[in-house]
């Protein structure tokens, strides 16, 4: 069964980066380039991995993988999602 719940605001998002359980994540619709993206975010351990992913036309769904990054801290990784969010927040926790 698929648990998703929409994160409203950035320093919920935030919050929920410093808790978030090896087998959940976070989606995030963000912009890259005046392109709209999708940025998927997993944590292992004290790492956390942005991935970044262009949106599929004919499906709306994740497209070709842009960019992935490793970050050290939840404070590292909510600064590089602030980058690619440039308005309002469109996030969900899974």
């Amino acid at each position: 069964m698929l648990y998703e719940r929409p994160l409203t605001s950035f320093s919920e998002l935030a919050r929920r980066l410093k808790s978030l359980d090896q087998d959940a994540g976070i989606r995030v619709v963000g912009s890259r380039g005046g392109r709209k993206v999708f940025v998927f975010v997993t944590r292992f351990g004290p790492k956390y991995t942005v991935m970044t992913y262009s949106v599929n036309t004919g499906t709306g769904g994740p497209g070709r993988r842009l960019n992935t990054s490793e970050f050290d801290s939840s404070e590292e990784a909510a600064a590089a999602l602030r980058s690619l969010v440039p308005g309002s927040l469109h996030a969900w926790l899974y």
